[in-house]
């Protein structure tokens, strides 16, 4: 007569768990590198007969650990970036491109992240031109011009790192939304997390993009908001693409660049 075998917790652990060489894939990295991570105890996982096994749990939360964003640690010029920003403004008003680019240029060849250039520089000093707007001290046709010098520079400095893709985003303003610079500057920010990022820029009508995202494979998309008439039209067409599968983000006011990273992993981590 046989005998039925019920397996102890111990046993039920192990055939719930996974192998190595399944946690690197899942971790999107080399198998050595996971094995690395084992040896030095940053990876916490058991030797079963031979092998490493882990637990699912315990990996997954490696992987979220892992995603998070490091807040970026730019060095402090011995001038201070408040002194940056003002010579910034001072370029821009003056239709100076060439210095204006030469400023950020230094910044990133000397190691601070494009990202945190923006944040540290850029967008206070736009932020500043745009006050100077809204106040009648500056017309129009300054703040466009400094607008479109910005443009520029953050083209000419789109990162491109080396490894691999977390995925495909869409960043985008939909239509009556007419300020590009924040697509752009979410744009630099994703791709330098390692994002392929299609930049469709502003006054997208929703249709179209709602077209792209059921046509083609895209893992996320990232929707900027600066005009209050068009934030109702971001978050009904962020619902209709959860309802295709495709989770969606969309800009509020103060929301940083770092915050935008971390958020961007997260829903892919979660799709």
């Amino acid at each position: 007569m046989l005998r039925t075998l019920i397996p102890g917790e111990k046993a039920l652990r192990d055939m719930a768990s996974v192998d190595l060489e399944t946690a690197a894939d899942q971790l999107g990295v080399h198998y050595q590198t996971a094995y690395r991570w084992v040896r030095a105890g940053l990876l916490k996982a058991s030797l079963v007969e031979g092998r490493y096994r882990l637990d699912p749990e315990v990996l997954a939360k490696f992987a979220e650990e892992r995603s998070r964003p490091k807040q970026p640690r730019p060095r402090r010029p011995r001038q201070g970036f408040n002194r940056l920003r003002e010579r910034f403004v001072e370029h821009l008003l003056g239709n100076e491109e060439g210095a204006a680019h030469q400023l950020v240029r230094g910044l990133v060849d000397g190691g601070v992240s494009v990202s945190a250039v923006i944040e540290e520089v850029i967008a206070p000093a736009m932020a500043d031109i745009g006050e100077r707007w809204v106040s009648g001290r500056l017309t129009i046709a300054e703040e466009h011009q400094a607008t479109a010098i910005v443009e520029r520079i953050l083209a000419a400095n789109l990162p491109s790192p080396r490894g691999r893709r977390r995925g495909t985003v869409v960043v985008a303003a939909l239509s009556g939304d007419r300020h590009s610079l924040p697509t752009l500057m979410a744009t630099v920010a994703l791709r330098e997390d390692n994002w392929h990022v299609r930049h469709l820029g502003a006054d997208l009508p929703p249709g179209e993009l709602v077209q792209l995202c059921e046509s083609q494979a895209v893992d996320l998309v990232v929707l900027t908001v600066t005009a209050t008439e068009a934030a109702e039209a971001a978050h009904a067409v962020a619902r209709h693409l959860e309802q295709l599968g495709v989770p969606a983000l969309i800009g509020r006011p103060g929301a940083t660049l770092v915050e935008l990273q971390r958020l961007a992993r997260e829903r892919r981590l979660r799709s």
